[in-house]
């Protein structure tokens, strides 16, 4: 059995609708994990009218954790592989029919889409890490790569007992990273797939730097960001040339924020914080005022 787990927190409710309408027909049976949303009497209107499981928390406990609460429920119902998904994530027409298709005939253990901005039409490309250095690749019918988005992720709930749950630590960014790493030391094959497509946007926004599209994100997810690389160099698995890029990067990414975002005050603030607690070792939610 397939089941689909999708975390939502203050979702755009038509975009919701879009992902429900291209699930009902493809998945037996779909778990809805809503962390505190300000709209959650939407959310449970519309995952009643779809006959979808609906779980809510009392507040954003964190998107990993969120994911966890849901594929441990669809598994307890008897679901054999997961579908993991993003609250704006819509899905191809025989998304999962070729996904598990790809998935058997070549043994993976973690596979995404290849997947594309559906405000451009732009297909994504798969990433891999060559020391501190990323190759792009065009997706093919399999294509090996270190690591896949969350959303869209197909796995079975055997890989996911092997590998662990997903890190609460990390609360939300860098949480599929560090999973598909883990799953790779434990000798998963990790890859993406161009027989089925999905909808998916990167970030607030997109800004195009010299050539290359970067994501542009809110003060808080910044915070997250910074943060949570200093969780992913403490880590044995996490590899050395990986480790390099984010110490290079993040220094990199925080000047930009700090210039494309109108709120210069907050972003240096969430920057500033997301280095002293990433330091410390603080983790988990945000817990500062």
């Amino acid at each position: 059995m397939i089941s689909s787990v999708t975390v939502t927190f203050n979702p755009d409710i038509l975009c919701l609708e879009k992902q429900f309408l291209s699930l009902q027909e493809q998945v037996e049976h779909a778990v809805i994990v809503d962390n505190g949303s300000q709209n959650y009497n939407e959310v449970k209107d519309l995952a009643s009218k779809f006959n979808f499981i609906l779980i809510s928390l009392p507040q954003n406990m964190g998107l990993s954790h969120a994911q966890n609460i849901g594929i441990e429920n669809a598994m307890s119902r008897g679901a054999e592989y997961l579908l993991l998904l993003d609250q704006d994530s819509v899905l191809g027409s025989n998304f999962i029919s070729a996904m598990s298709k790809v998935y058997s005939q070549y043994s993976v253990g973690i596979l995404g889409p290849s997947f594309y901005d559906p405000h451009t039409n732009e297909f994504y490309w798969g990433t891999n890490y060559i020391g501190p250095f990323i190759k792009r690749t065009q997706i093919q019918e399999i294509t090996d790569v270190t690591y896949v988005i969350a959303s869209g992720s197909f796995f079975s709930s055997e890989v996911y007992k092997n590998v662990g749950k997903m890190e609460e630590e990390l609360f939300v960014d860098y949480i599929d990273v560090e999973w598909a790493l883990r799953a790779k030391k434990a000798g998963y094959r990790v890859a993406m797939t161009n027989q089925a497509s999905m909808a998916h946007t990167i970030g607030d926004s997109r800004l195009n730097l010299l050539g290359r599209k970067i994501s542009i994100h809110s003060p808080m997810r910044r915070y997250f960001l910074v943060r949570n690389s200093f969780f992913m160099i403490r880590k044995s698995y996490i590899p050395i040339g990986y480790k390099i890029r984010e110490v290079f990067l993040n220094l990199v990414r925080a000047m930009i924020s700090l210039v494309v975002n109108k709120d210069k005050k907050k972003t240096f603030a969430m920057i500033l914080y997301g280095v002293i607690d990433g330091v410390s070792g603080k983790f988990g939610p945000f817990r500062r005022r």
